[in-house]
């Protein structure tokens, strides 16, 4: 534990929808889009629901946005900078106790791999996260269809 911080750890979803929640705004390198793998210097924006579950009609927790490109000639490696936006001040039917009551961002950056989860740098937020730090490591649950399921594993400190 960093001192005088207190530890708060979340764990959400994200659904992401190619081309319906992200949408590729530049193709360097030629090649076709696929379930898993976009060509090298593909840079996407993204504006994806985060619920309580895998399930994307579970309990709307916020949005994840922000920008990725394709970092490896592979097409599993993206350089990713998002926002992690809750707003449970008017929670829905499922929330659990201690996502309620949430408002605010969270800001990660860092290298995704879609195949090997990792810990991120979480480098600051607004709100019931201000001045957050921690890690935050992306999950893939479901990454065989277009409607892409991922795990948001938040390990956050904030000041006391």
């Amino acid at each position: 534990m960093l001192h005088g911080m207190r530890r708060q750890q979340l764990h959400v979803y994200f659904h992401d929808r190619l081309n319906v929640t992200d949408v590729l705004m530049a193709e360097h390198a030629p090649g076709p889009i696929t379930q898993t793998a976009a060509p090298y210097g593909s840079i996407f924006c993204v504006n994806d629901h985060m619920t309580v579950t895998k399930d994307p009609e579970s309990a709307l927790l916020g949005h994840v946005t922000g920008l990725s490109t394709t970092a490896s000639f592979d097409g599993v490696t993206y350089f990713c900078t998002f926002t992690v936006a809750f707003n449970t001040t008017k929670p829905q039917h499922g929330t659990p106790a201690h996502l309620s009551g949430l408002e605010g961002t969270i800001n990660i950056f860092g290298l995704v791999n879609v195949i090997t989860p990792k810990p991120h740098a979480i480098s600051g937020g607004t709100g019931s996260f201000l001045m957050a730090q921690g890690t935050a490591t992306i999950v893939p649950i479901d990454v065989r269809t277009f409607k892409q399921v991922y795990r948001l594993d938040l390990d956050v400190y904030l000041p006391s």
